[in-house]
């Protein structure tokens, strides 16, 4: 008789407690488990995410391709020779020197991102999220001479400009030279390593304006620089799918409630009382390892980018430098790649009316 209502119970208890245990694991799997895949992935997709920077500037003069250590980054289409802050010249906003480029795209690469040079493409353009500046260059200044080289991906920094690296990354010039229009042409060709550095100590900072005007003859000018913001927001991007709809009511069903007229049997049994603790099985936990179902026809929507980046805009003194060695560079270094299409605005001619008058001329 014991047995009987005992082993009942059991059952209920066993059932109760294997679900129980079963639901908490796979809820930790899912919560806490290796989803390394999915991560990365999502840090790919971020990472070549930058909806701000596709803009005819630099869809005109490059191309975008994916390196495996940087993601997508954008290639100029330029000569062998190029490379970064050459075409164009430094001026002085009363804090900071700022590099105006005479390039279509200077005003996007020289002041956000870095720069990395590629045996296969060349000189390569990383993207990122960082604020303006006046000037992404790494600097050094060592006795009458004034170098920059671009900045460097993951805060790394390129040697030195006396050291041979087959990349030609620096521009160095002599310090009469540094506010030089068409500064490119006052490079030097080799750089030789300080041999004094007590009477010529290396700073790897931007050039002090008092050291620079005490080698100029002409006063250095206070240019105002305007910042420009220039938003490129991108709509978000949803499928065509109409949701499902269903015009039936639910169906709801009413059923009576069940009335038991019979009064509870009464027996003399007194209550079992099981004072043995439940039994506890060994079984593991069940894990479901198979990947969850992503229905692809449900609305994917893309946040839009509202990141503003700065076109920098300067006085009309400089933009006649700018249009002095702009048209030059385009001819001589860039390579322009998809060109705006031109618009015919002449008017349309009858090609009857033309043979008429050809005719006509003919006929005289």
């Amino acid at each position: 008789m014991i047995k009987k209502i005992l082993t009942p119970l059991f059952m209920v208890l066993l059932a109760w407690i294997i679900p129980g245990c079963s639901t908490g694991f796979i809820a930790q799997d899912n919560g806490t488990g290796n989803n390394s895949n999915y991560t990365e992935n999502n840090s790919q997709d971020n990472n070549s995410d930058y909806d701000e920077y596709n803009v005819d500037d630099l869809n005109q003069y490059g191309e975008w391709v994916n390196v495996n250590q940087y993601g997508r980054v954008w290639h100029p289409s330029v000569i062998n020779s190029w490379q970064p802050f050459t075409n164009g010249h430094w001026t002085y906003d009363g804090n900071d020197w700022v590099w105006v480029s005479y390039e279509p795209f200077g005003w996007i690469v020289y002041h956000y991102g870095e720069w990395e040079y590629s045996p296969e493409y060349g000189w390569l353009w990383i993207p990122g999220r960082d604020a303006w500046s006046p000037a992404r260059v790494q600097w050094i200044d060592y006795g009458d001479n004034i170098g920059w080289a671009p900045m460097r991906a993951n805060n790394q920094n390129w040697p030195e400009p006396w050291v041979n690296n087959n990349v030609h990354s620096w521009t160095v010039v002599r310090t009469e030279d540094f506010n030089r229009e068409n500064i490119t042409s006052y490079g030097l060709p080799s750089v030789s390593r300080v041999n004094n550095v007590n009477q010529n100590q290396i700073q790897r900072r931007q050039p002090d304006v008092k050291i620079v005007q005490s080698h100029l003859k002409e006063p250095i000018k206070i240019v105002k620089i305007d910042k420009e913001p220039i938003r490129n927001e991108t709509q978000p991007v949803s499928t065509n799918t109409p949701p499902v709809r269903n015009d039936n009511p639910p169906v709801r069903t009413i059923a009576p409630p069940v009335n038991n007229d019979n009064p509870p049997v009464r027996t003399g049994v007194p209550p079992v009382q099981n004072n043995n603790p439940p039994v506890r099985t060994n079984t593991p936990p069940v894990r479901n390892d198979t990947p969850p179902v992503i229905n692809k026809n449900q609305t994917n929507v893309r946040p839009s980018n509202n990141r503003n980046i700065i076109h920098m805009q300067v006085p009309p003194e400089e933009k006649q430098k700018v249009a002095r060695y702009q048209p030059k560079v385009e001819k001589d270094v860039l390579i322009k790649r998809n060109p705006r299409p031109v618009i015919n605005n002449a008017p349309k001619t009858d090609g009857r009316n033309n043979n008429d008058k050809k005719s006509g001329d003919e006929r005289k």
